[in-house]
């Protein structure tokens, strides 16, 4: 169990007030807009700003009060940043080898994480002649081996390839059945992806804390206000069209196209669709050049500061989100429990292999 009630203010003014706790069994996820406090909030965890007060602990040790504070290297814990940060005198193998001198009960040997991070033939190489993802996955290994009991992970795919992404992720999420990890992001498909438990910071604060799918199903949060507000749909894997680059799917049983570099390694996968990207019609659109259209029933719809509203869609198991305005709302007539089309853009739909 994590504990924490945190706040740091400046010339009499609040800046952050991080306050909840949460089991952290296996990843929970950090989410929020840019400028939201989730570095802070990583930084104070590390033991890396002193400047706030409060209480934090760990597994029913303290961190801080009133009058303890644990240096970040008494915490045992490992972290990565969103920039590798290895050593430029070491090679590969030397960065790694300084972190075994760390460990008191590492999980994995050197050799273990070098075939499982896919980075053999770099040991004997030097820093500056790694690429940028090359480099994220040492210092992953890095922070691994260091035997940590907790992992405190920085956006750390923010800036990485695609091959370094798509090793990482289920790395990640197997790794967290062994030490438990918290891990900020911006990206939605990596929230849901990897954990169960979101912390949504908003504003210097922790706004909510609870499951991802219901923290962006609640529509009096900040989520729902999120430029890229949208969710998180499961579509079963039907039949795929090598000519065109398309998946053709199932959402709830109704077909779905979805748009895709490469046919997909499972059977089910995840796609993202964006409010903003979905068009509703009371009626089926003849004409169009939108080839996918949802039977959906609202749920809710809930007015937004700005001139719009955001309304609750269920496709039959599953819900997404639609983002429209007031003026289309009432030209419309649309209300609650009422059956209506969903047309959705197959290139606007982002997949991720479940």
């Amino acid at each position: 169990m994590l504990k924490f009630d945190l706040k740091k203010s400046a010339q009499h003014k609040p800046l952050f007030h991080f306050q909840g706790q949460v089991e952290l069994q296996g990843i929970c996820t950090v989410f929020g807009d840019s400028g939201a406090g989730k570095t802070s909030f990583f930084r104070v965890l590390a033991g890396l700003d002193k400047h706030f007060y409060g209480a934090l602990e760990w597994r029913g040790k303290t961190w801080q009060d009133n009058s303890t504070f644990i240096k970040t290297e008494k915490r045992h814990i490992g972290m990565v940043f969103q920039e590798p940060r290895l050593f430029p005198h070491l090679d590969t193998l030397g960065n790694l080898k300084l972190a075994t001198k760390k460990a008191v009960n590492s999980l994995y040997t050197i050799a273990e994480l070098a075939k499982l991070l896919d980075f053999e033939p770099l040991l004997n190489k030097k820093i500056q002649q790694l690429s940028g993802g090359q480099k994220q996955r040492i210092a992953i290994a890095r922070a691994i081996l260091t035997g940590p009991d907790l992992l405190l992970m920085d956006e750390p795919l923010s800036s990485l390839d695609q091959h370094s992404r798509q090793l990482l992720l289920p790395f990640f999420k197997k790794l967290s059945e062994k030490i438990p990890i918290i891990y900020i992001t911006h990206s939605m498909q990596e929230v849901f992806y990897l954990s169960r438990e979101m912390i949504l910071i908003n504003q210097g604060e922790i706004e909510s804390i609870g499951d991802p799918h219901a923290l962006f199903l609640n529509l009096n949060l900040s989520l729902a206000k999120h430029k890229h507000s949208g969710l998180m749909v499961n579509v079963q894997a039907i039949h795929w069209d090598d000519e065109f680059s398309v998946l053709h799917g199932l959402i709830d049983q109704q077909a779905i196209l979805v748009a895709m570099e490469k046919p997909p390694t499972l059977e089910d996968i995840q796609i993202k669709i964006e409010s903003k990207d979905v068009i509703l019609a009371t009626h089926k659109l003849e004409f169009s050049s939108l080839q996918n259209c949802l039977r959906v029933q609202i749920e809710q719809i809930e007015q937004l500061p700005t001139s719009s509203v955001l309304l609750t869609l269920n496709t039959g198991t599953q819900k997404i989100l639609a983002k429209i305005t007031i003026k289309s709302l009432n030209e419309l007539e649309l209300k609650v429990k009422q059956n209506i089309f969903a047309y959705i853009k197959a290139m606007s739909i982002s997949a991720l292999d479940s």
